[in-house]
């Protein structure tokens, strides 16, 4: 039973650089209707895993790929569209799924007799990075992927949620101390460890490595095979994380109307622009907003017109009164 453990702590220790062009397009159209399409360019094996997704075909959507003219070259690039029309003020795409990046999407119209006010909101949740997995923020903001430096920490972290899911009563003030005294016996041990060897060598022998760290704690001896399960999901979550390194987003919003305020980085005509990648989505949610009005221009002209005729008729009745 515990070599079919799967801790894959090398996964962690090498991030593997796969760029992926991945680009947003929404136009939302005075009816309430909004028009998506996303497209994904990048080595197949990038564009279909689980750190970023293409929503769920819903009716009237359609999702294509195909495979791009790679010139000549080793790698095979595919492409991938998604597109649909909806007419939903809020769609919910991946969100409260920890692994596959989750976004969503909001708009709202509110309306006067003069105009008509739309705010659209397009959310994409934080990866939690910066929180949870300190020194590995720093790394990625650096671009030095030394793991030396961040892998003990990151590796304490996921063994203390591990913990956490596995304690039948978590949050009791024995169950907290005790989870904290294996954690930092586990921070003590790979404070030892100075090579990318000794790293991989944890990797080959991870089971062993876990029962021999908790000998002076007397557990039982099935103890590392259920912390190893109960690690596997939180460090999917970070892999998943990680996928998103090199990846890069473009978003582009079309609203009717008149552009009233906006966070994009960069306004094109007509069109509302926004570039990032990994770094703004390391700490918490990361909203991509803006603000349109559309004026009625009938029943201002109406109203003026007709507001120009009253006091018309009050000078006129005003006049003659004086004569």
């Amino acid at each position: 039973m515990a070599s079919r453990i799967n801790i894959n702590f090398l996964a962690l220790i090498l991030i593997l650089f796969s760029c992926v062009e991945n680009k947003i397009f929404i136009q939302v159209h005075p009816d309430g209707q909004t028009y998506f399409r996303f497209e994904s360019k990048g080595d197949s094996t990038d564009i279909f895993d689980s750190d970023f997704i293409h929503p769920q075909i819903k009716q009237g959507w359609t999702s294509t790929s195909r495979v791009l003219d790679n010139k000549g070259e080793d790698e095979t690039n595919w492409v991938h569209y998604t597109e649909g029309i909806s007419e939903d003020t809020i769609l919910i795409f991946s969100k409260n799924n920890p692994i596959p990046l989750g976004y969503s999407f909001h708009r709202s119209i509110t309306k006067t007799f003069f105009s008509s006010k739309i705010s659209v909101s397009f959310e994409f949740e934080g990866r939690k990075i910066k929180n949870d997995f300190p020194k590995l923020y720093e790394a990625i903001l650096s671009g030095k992927s030394d793991s030396l430096y961040w892998l003990p920490e990151a590796l304490t972290v996921l063994m203390h949620k591990g913990l956490n899911d596995i304690s039948h009563d978590s949050l009791s003030p024995y169950q907290t101390l005790w989870n904290q005294r294996l954690v930092n016996h586990l921070r003590n041990s790979f404070a030892r460890v100075t090579t990318m060897e000794e790293l991989e060598k944890i990797q080959k022998n991870r089971v062993s490595y876990l029962s021999d760290l908790f000998i002076p704690f007397n557990v039982d001896s099935s103890f590392p095979e259920m912390l190893g399960k109960s690690m596997e999901a939180h460090e999917s979550i970070l892999k998943t994380s990680l996928d998103l390194n090199d990846d890069s987003f473009e978003v582009k919003f079309i609203l009717p109307g008149q552009i009233v305020s906006t966070n994009a980085t960069e306004i094109l005509g007509d069109t509302l622009l926004w570039n990032f990648g990994l770094d703004s989505l390391l700490s918490h949610s990361f909203e991509l907003k803006a603000k349109s009005v559309i004026y009625s221009t009938d029943r201002i002209q109406k109203t003026l017109i007709s507001v120009g005729i009253f006091f018309l008729v009050i000078m006129v009745i005003f006049f003659k009164k004086r004569l």
